[in-house]
């Protein structure tokens, strides 16, 4: 039972390999078992690549690819960053029942995947603002006058940038930030929307 050889370039770490060079038949179906065949990951791309068989132990099953986005976080416990996948919103999925076809879509992968770009407000790598955080998460949920206040009084240029960003924010709201905006590029680009056909209209 030889392991399927891969073209790995380097920023990428195999956890752990049970693809092999077989292909599923009667005689070797009982060898396409557990969660996973195939989990290679990166740090430095915040992506994982995860190859299973499904359903476990089936002939009629396929190998099911996903390609999945990696959470940073710095455990300040053991002073070493872990990473969490987002494994209910997979960034690709693949299926095929041809082990060829499965192996060149993971080598073109290793090769072509771009980072994954962590959306959250952090303090530093790894590490979560909680309170300008929780801020940004309320402001995707939608536009209110709470999240405005909160947004501006946070002096946060991130925040700020978000709120110009959105498509429900008012002209007044955008004059404010014109004018008080954290730094020299949030109040420019609060110009620039003013000066924009959707403003200048109104």
């Amino acid at each position: 039972m030889n392991l399927q050889p891969l073209k790995i370039p380097s920023g990428w770490t195999v956890e752990w390999n049970l693809l092999t060079e077989t292909d599923p038949t009667t005689e070797t179906i009982h060898e396409f078992t557990g969660s996973s065949l195939l989990l290679i990951n990166s740090s430095t791309r915040l992506k994982a690549i995860d190859v299973s068989w499904r359903p476990e132990a089936n002939l009629n099953g396929a190998y099911q690819l996903q390609v999945i986005c990696m959470l940073p976080n710095f455990n300040k416990k053991t002073n070493t960053m872990e990473y969490s996948g987002l494994w209910e919103t997979p960034e690709l999925e693949f299926t095929t029942k041809n082990r060829l076809e499965l192996v060149k879509k993971i080598n073109q992968l290793l090769l072509t995947l771009k980072p994954y770009k962590d959306s959250r407000i952090l303090l530093k790598p790894g590490v979560v603002d909680e309170v300008n955080e929780s801020i940004r998460q309320e402001l995707l949920l939608g536009l209110t006058s709470n999240v405005v206040i909160k947004v501006i009084e946070s002096n946060h240029k991130i925040l700020q940038d978000l709120l110009l960003d959105h498509q429900a924010i008012t002209k007044a709201v955008v004059e404010n930030l014109a004018k008080n905006g954290i730094t020299k590029g949030v109040k420019n680009k609060a110009k620039q929307l003013l000066n924009s056909k959707r403003f200048k209209q109104l």
